[in-house]
Order: structure tokens, then sequence, then C-alpha cells
């Protein structure tokens, strides 16, 4: 009976350390794979990870919004943000996307819906691009927001002889201007001789 108690504490702890380094070994390995661990069940997914683009070409991707808890979510709201990388380009975020908030029907656990982001990348640079996730509600600082892992956008400079179709007005205006100037010379010595 002695050797009983004295052996119960042992295994309790035993029990207990195998339970916590097995909870670790799946937040690690899910963190390695790329997918945050949250305390609301919630998980962000994205279509892209490293991008490559030049100034002006668009790109789109695709985020999924997983419920893997036990309840319906609230309405959520999904924004797409933007982060330098090598600090010296400025982001503007409502410049590189036309739409970057979206909202999200309530979520059954178990189910996921996909949304679909369009970027415009307008100045050359290290760029990161994610989603956050978080509850349409009046208690927003009780409840935890959800990230995606970043797309790492590499933006290169496009060099373009008639950036944004704006060659012909650049010729056009300043032949205008001296064809009228050597038309009114022209008239006004035609009428002083």
């Amino acid at each position: 009976m002695k050797l009983l108690r004295w052996f119960t504490p042992i295994i309790v702890s035993f029990v207990l350390l195998l339970a916590v380094a097995q909870f670790a070994g799946h937040a690690t390995a899910a963190q390695q794979s790329g997918t945050p661990v949250t305390g609301n069940g919630l998980v962000v997914t994205v279509s892209e990870s490293d991008v490559s683009k030049l100034t002006g070409e668009s790109f789109t991707f695709t985020s999924t919004i997983t419920n893997n808890g036990s309840t319906t979510t609230p309405q959520l709201i999904a924004n797409l943000n933007f982060t330098s990388l090598d600090n010296s380009t400025y982001i503007d975020p409502e410049d590189w996307s036309p739409q970057r908030t979206m909202t999200v029907d309530p979520l059954e656990p178990g189910t996921s819906v996909t949304k679909t982001w369009k970027v415009n990348p307008i100045l050359e640079g290290e760029v990161a691009a994610y989603i956050v996730i978080l509850p349409k509600s009046d208690a927003l600082t009780a409840q935890p927001l959800t990230t995606s892992p970043a797309i790492h956008m590499h933006v290169g400079a496009q060099r373009s002889l008639n950036p944004g179709g704006v060659l012909p007005v650049t010729l056009a205006v300043p032949g205008i201007l001296a064809a009228s100037f050597v038309g009114l010379r022209i008239t006004r010595n035609k009428r002083r001789a």
C-alpha cells in the first residue's frame, strides 16, 4: 500500500508530462506548416506564399477561413493588410487593393469559406500581404484575432515608354502649343508686311 501511494504521484506526473509534450508537438507542427494556432478555432490559409511581379501587374489569390472550433462563429470581418519588409517601400493599402474588407457569414463547426483578393503592386520593393480575421461584434477586445501566413511579394520596377497611356498627351500638348505659336508668328508677320 505504501508503494502504491509513492508511485501514484509519479504516474500522474508522467501522464501529465506526456499530455503537455503531445500538445506542444501539435502546436509546433501546426506552426511549421504555416497554419496559425488560435484560441478561437479559426484557421486562415492563403493560396500563395511567394509572388514576384512588376509594378502595375495585378494578381489574385484566395484565402480559406475554416472553423475548426466546436461552436458556430459570429459574423466575421476579413481584412487584407500590407506591410513593407524593406522599410523603404511606402504602403498605402487602398492603392494596393480595390477591396480590402469582406464580410464572412457565421461558420458552422467544420465548415470553410473562400474569399478572392486582388492586389495591384504599385511600388517596387519587398512587401508582405496577409489576412486578418476578427469578429464583427461589440465585444471585439474579448475575441482573439486570427491571421494568415504572410505572402512575400517581390515587386520590381516596370520600365515603360508609355506608363498609363499618357505618351500621346505628353507629345501632343507641346506639339499643339508649338504649332499655335508658329501660326501666331506667321499671322503677325503677314499683318506687318
